[in-house]
């Protein structure tokens, strides 16, 4: 398989599909109330865009819906930054694509609903024996639902390809969502499924040329 770049998915991906929701949410709702009552300007512009009267709990019903709203993303990538940079969160980036990742022979970009901030936070923060590892020098760039949009959308992978100057054909996207690796195919471009512990399984997975350990890239 040939390609000139690499496009990853995060969560079921190069990180346990439980980290977001048992880890990341978790961490976000206990912030919620403070996050209403915060005072900061970019905040506040934030909570204003929801233009509903209990936006607490229009927040909460978000993240237990888990919809992929931008204004919620940008509020949890704030949030979360806190959380990192006080050692609260590590990113349990797998072993495999840590490797991958800092060894590639082509560029490698990130793709998730998740804001760039969020992902420049997790890749910047990963778990390691020597306490954190910053796999940013490694990523060539970032692409979320604002930037790109919809994930399950194939308009989004062409912009994306377009963004970084490559054919669809010659980049391989890799995620554990067969909807978006649908959307992807239909630009033209190649795609893996991941197959990690945890990931829900996927009907007919063989036709996604799935993967288990980047090692077999």
């Amino acid at each position: 398989m040939a390609y000139a770049a690499v496009l990853l998915d995060i969560e079921g991906t190069v990180c346990p599909i439980s980290f977001v929701k048992e880890s990341l949410f978790p961490f976000f709702l206990k912030q919620v109330d403070t996050l209403c009552s915060s005072q900061d300007l970019q905040v506040q512009r934030l909570l204003t865009q929801f233009q509903v009267d209990d936006v607490a709990g229009h927040i909460r019903s978000l993240v237990a819906r888990d919809v992929k709203d931008p204004i919620l993303k940008q509020l949890q990538g704030l949030v979360w930054e806190n959380g990192y940079k006080d050692g609260q969160i590590k990113a349990p980036v797998y072993d495999d694509a840590i490797k991958f990742i800092k060894n590639s022979d082509v560029p490698v970009y990130i793709y998730s609903s998740g804001s760039v901030k969020a992902q420049k936070l997790l890749f910047q923060y990963v778990e390691s024996r020597s306490n954190t590892l910053d796999l940013r020098p490694f990523i060539k760039g970032y692409f979320d639902i604002n930037t790109s949009g919809v994930k399950t959308q194939s308009e989004s992978y062409a912009r994306i390809a377009n963004n970084v100057g490559i054919k669809p054909n010659g980049v391989l996207f890799i995620s554990d969502n067969p909807f978006e690796l649908d959307a992807a195919k239909i630009t033209g471009m190649q795609t893996m499924l991941a197959v990690r512990p945890g990931n829900s399984e996927v009907r007919d997975a063989l036709k996604y040329n799935p993967v288990t350990n980047f090692d077999d890239l």
